[in-house]
């Protein structure tokens, strides 16, 4: 039979061991709690979304837009070292109204209903990089406001660049008054105009 001592040592180490069950199960039920409670929040975003998504259906339609599309995945294609890399990029929906067809990207909150936000512009940029279009509308639904963005592509810069070319060499042209540097200059504008819509 064990014959046990009782001492103020043993009551000490007893109250050590219990302050230390008690500090464990207290940090985990504070984790468990926290995580609980960043789950809700995150489902009750993600909900709250899908709400105002479908609300945004509906307002679209009010405005005179008609559906063509609702959260299809397109596939953004690009090199990396050489190698094609996808990204797949899904837009909330496609509409048209009066023969353009346009991007609608629906937001909530504070910061990401702007195209100052970083992060949404990024999006935008993609979306209308990667998906033909007339112009991208960033929809708060919270305030129900439609804000159309658009990009001026490359090309769009490239194409002024080349008129303002193309003016000054035809007032030069039309400045000279000899045929044969009349004809080579018609025939360098030919050459821009062809390059132009080639590429």
């Amino acid at each position: 039979m064990f014959d046990f001592y009782y001492s103020n040592h043993n009551h000490i180490i007893y109250l050590l061991l219990a302050l230390i069950i008690l500090s464990l199960s207290f940090i985990i039920l504070k984790y468990k709690i926290s995580q609980y409670l960043k789950e809700r929040k995150v489902k009750k975003r993600f909900e709250r979304g899908n709400n105002l998504e479908l609300a945004a259906k509906r307002f679209l339609k009010s405005e005179g837009y008609t559906i063509v599309d609702y959260q299809s995945t397109y596939e953004h294609r690009y090199l990396e070292d050489g190698e094609v890399q996808v990204a797949d990029i899904q837009p909330d929906y496609i509409v048209k109204k009066n023969g353009k067809k346009y991007i609608v990207e629906v937001k909530s909150g504070s910061s990401a209903i702007s195209a100052r936000n970083r992060n949404t512009r990024r999006q935008l940029l993609e979306y209308d990089y990667v998906v033909e279009n007339d112009g991208v509308f960033l929809l708060d639904m919270e305030n129900r406001e439609l804000k159309l963005i658009q990009f001026k592509s490359k090309a769009d810069k490239r194409s002024n660049k080349l008129l303002k070319a193309v003016i000054v060499i035809a007032i030069i042209g039309i400045a000279i008054p000899y045929w044969q540097i009349k004809i080579a200059i018609g025939l360098i504008l030919s050459l821009l105009f062809f390059y132009k819509y080639r590429f």
